[in-house]
């Protein structure tokens, strides 16, 4: 859908949130589709606008870079970003193209993969025709995420760091750095936040993911001051019927559950010595 004058985002595919931004220097990708066939059609709709300069990968994760091989372009993204797309296998991209998209595992296979070959370390900004593009280093969801701000437009993509209305993968980073930089996107000037998963939405709704994770770890919290084992905790925690998953993940929700109790159980559990206070906000 068209978003402002010159962004363009499409949330209802299965996988990420991805969009463009046309410039007078040419069309900035945000993210690729997971779904090869998509990325196709995605390309061909991107071609017919102009000529595409950047892909920007927010992330790390396959659902983010998975499209990247249909793009012809340099692709930008944070140093981390960079190191764990390459640490992927490619038969690990391959083994869930062939669940969510039997149809274009052949499309995949015979291309090269096309990771960041552009990094930062904590922002770069991109300057193409009248518009400027700040790439900020956001931690959290994952350890490069990578917040794209585009002011003139007043445009801010998140990546997985905002799930709008939908489950919440907490165990690929650093939750209590997720918090923080909850805060600082709060700070930004901006009238559009686009997710990697759900609806776009408005700043207002940083409360409310903020106020889910704060809920999952203090309900993680409780069972391991109750004594509970980690296995009682997957058990006896979930958060299914709260959100549910963004479209083409439907299949992971009880994954999700246990990865995420998983990971707050190890990170709150006395055995580990003082975890880290919760910040205020």
């Amino acid at each position: 859908m068209q978003l402002t004058k010159n962004m363009f985002v499409e949330t209802k595919i299965g996988g990420c949130n991805v969009g463009y931004v046309l410039t007078g220097g040419g069309i900035i990708l945000i993210d690729s589709p997971q779904r090869p066939t998509v990325a196709c059609e995605w390309a061909r709709e991107i071609a017919s606008k102009g000529e595409p300069k950047y892909l920007i990968n927010t992330e790390c994760h396959r659902d983010h870079f998975t499209g990247n091989c249909f793009f012809k372009v340099p692709v930008i993204g944070q140093e981390k970003t960079r190191e764990e797309i390459l640490s992927v296998p490619k038969e690990d991209i391959l083994s869930r193209v062939a669940v969510i998209d039997p149809e274009g595992y052949r499309l995949v296979a015979e291309r090269e993969p096309n990771p960041p070959t552009i990094t930062f370390s904590d922002r770069l900004t991109l300057h193409s025709g009248s518009h400027t593009i700040r790439l900020i280093h956001h931690p959290g969801h994952t350890m490069g995420q990578t917040s794209v701000l585009i002011p003139e437009e007043r445009v801010l993509f998140t990546g997985d760091n905002v799930f709008y209305k939908t489950q919440s993968f907490l165990h690929s980073g650093d939750i209590y750095l997720w918090l923080e930089s909850l805060s600082e996107i709060e700070k930004l000037d901006v009238d559009y936040i686009v997710p990697g998963h759900g609806e776009v939405c408005g700043k207002s709704y940083l409360r409310e993911q903020r106020a889910f994770i704060l809920e999952w770890i203090d309900r993680v919290k409780e069972a391991v001051e109750r004594g509970w084992t980690k296995e009682e905790a997957i058990r006896g925690i979930s958060f299914a019927d709260r959100y549910p998953m963004s479209p083409g993940t439907e299949d992971l929700m009880q994954r999700v559950q246990k990865n995420n109790v998983s990971y707050l159980y190890d990170l709150l559990k006395p055995e580990r010595g003082n975890s880290p206070s919760v910040p205020s906000f």
